[in-house]
């Protein structure tokens, strides 16, 4: 936006860094945009700190004598050559608050708004090559907005030279910002992700560095495409219509999050690694560092790929299971126990084919069952279920000193306590004192 907040039209002046060390050059890079009236020495030291360079960063005209200092020198522009910088025509259209009409200094961005496309300002490769961020901003401008993007912009978004550079150019937390805004749009995550994959752009996304040579043979690219339609169709109205006991599974905006991060992580299901001392799904540390995730996003996504037998087994076996046993099974699984069983479920489809496959609808029964299951026997919160007894309680009952043995103690009473529903306190009592003999050996 140009204003005249000055007493003369204000200009833009864009500053960028000149180092003759050309190997800091290539690590620390910057280049700020900003909008003054004036030109001083004083005036760029004040702009160039406030685009985070440090203090001792000076003003320096071209013809300064060479040295090993770092220069920023100033450059009029133009508010043309702005809106060329721009990722998209539409995304360069100015305001101008003296005449309150819009700007469009590209020549095309009404037009495309008009017609509903995204292109860039120059030409495609230009932009990309000077911010391959910027094919991510377009994709979700296109499934934001429903617009279309050219077919020239798209095949050099699929360029290995593009490519290469969103991979190793953009720091992985830019990256995974643009991926969040995504896919936090509910109404358009799927539109976002089916164009990275129809663009093929899914390892520069997803992938950490590395992570394909060391697991080789191991991924099931076609995956991806089959898993995104699948969480469409599970978060969509003619699942709710069909299977309403499945819509409660993932309806929180975070668990639809963690349902498409998951969705894009498929290719990996199944393979596992090291991380540090743990060993984790290859698809959740890969998204983690892929992606930046927090630190809640990653281990969501550890559960979701680590339980996926857990939850699978537990759905075939569900009739010979107990009250008892199924409580324990949600208590295993924690407070997101619907976001891994909704992942086991697309998984379980995405190995048979996709929505369409022969096998789906008896798969689903049988998820429906298992979900309405742990509803009737009131057992969905058992995640949270505290002993009736507490550790002062159950010494007072044993006349037993604390020790290691209170654990185990503690776990019989919650046995019992999942077994008896309706029991109370002093039958709870009456329970540890029957057991006294078997704590003894613990």
């Amino acid at each position: 936006m140009r204003t005249n907040s000055a007493p003369e039209p204000a200009r833009c002046i864009r500053l960028k860094v000149i180092r003759i060390n050309r190997s800091i050059w290539r690590r620390r890079r910057r280049s700020c945009w900003g909008s003054i009236s004036t030109l001083s020495i004083c005036g760029a030291r004040r702009i160039a700190r406030r685009a985070g360079f440090p203090k001792w960063y000076i003003f320096a005209p071209e013809s300064a004598p060479p040295t090993n200092r770092t220069y920023i020198t100033g450059e009029f522009g133009t508010p043309e050559q702005d809106a060329l910088r721009r990722d998209a025509c539409v995304n360069a259209l100015f305001y101008n608050l003296m005449t309150q009409s819009i700007e469009d200094f590209t020549g095309r961005g009404l037009q495309d708004l008009h017609d509903r496309v995204i292109r860039t300002p120059l030409a495609p490769y230009e932009t990309f090559k000077d911010d391959p961020l910027r094919v991510l901003r377009l994709i979700r401008f296109a499934a934001r907005l429903s617009f279309t993007i050219l077919p020239s912009v798209e095949i050099t978004m699929m360029n290995e030279d593009i490519k290469a550079a969103l991979r190793l150019k953009i720091s992985r937390e830019r990256v995974g910002v643009e991926i969040e805004k995504m896919l936090k749009n509910a109404a358009r995550a799927y539109d976002a992700l089916s164009i990275i994959s129809r663009l093929q752009l899914f390892d520069c996304i997803f992938e950490s560095s590395g992570v394909r040579e060391r697991y080789a043979g191991k991924m099931k690219d076609a995956r991806f495409a089959v898993a995104i339609d699948v969480v469409k169709w599970l978060l969509g109205e003619d699942c709710v219509a069909g299977y309403p006991a499945l819509a409660g599974l993932a309806s929180g905006e975070r668990e639809r999050y963690v349902a498409w991060l998951f969705a894009a992580g498929t290719p990996w299901a199944g393979v596992v690694g090291k991380d540090g001392r743990r060993t984790v799904p290859v698809a959740a540390s890969g998204a983690r560092d892929g992606l930046k995730l927090s630190n809640r996003d990653f281990e969501s996504l550890v559960r979701c790929f680590g339980n996926v037998e857990l939850v699978r087994a537990a759905v075939e076996e569900l009739a010979e299971m107990s009250r008892a046993q199924v409580g324990h099974l949600i208590r295993e699984l924690g407070s997101e126990w619907r976001l891994q069983v909704f992942a086991a479920l697309v998984l379980d489809i995405v190995e048979l084919g996709g929505m369409d496959a022969q096998g789906v609808r008896p798969m689903m029964e049988w998820y429906v069952a298992f979900v309405e299951r742990v509803d009737k026997l009131g057992l969905a919160d058992a995640w949270d279920l505290k002993p009736l007894l507490t550790g002062t309680e159950v010494q007072a009952v044993l006349e037993r000193k604390a020790g290691r043995w209170m654990k185990g103690a503690l776990e019989r009473v919650i046995d019992w306590q999942l077994s008896n529903p309706e029991g109370t306190k002093e039958e709870a009592r009456e329970f540890v004192k029957s057991i006294a003999g078997e704590i003894q050996d613990w």
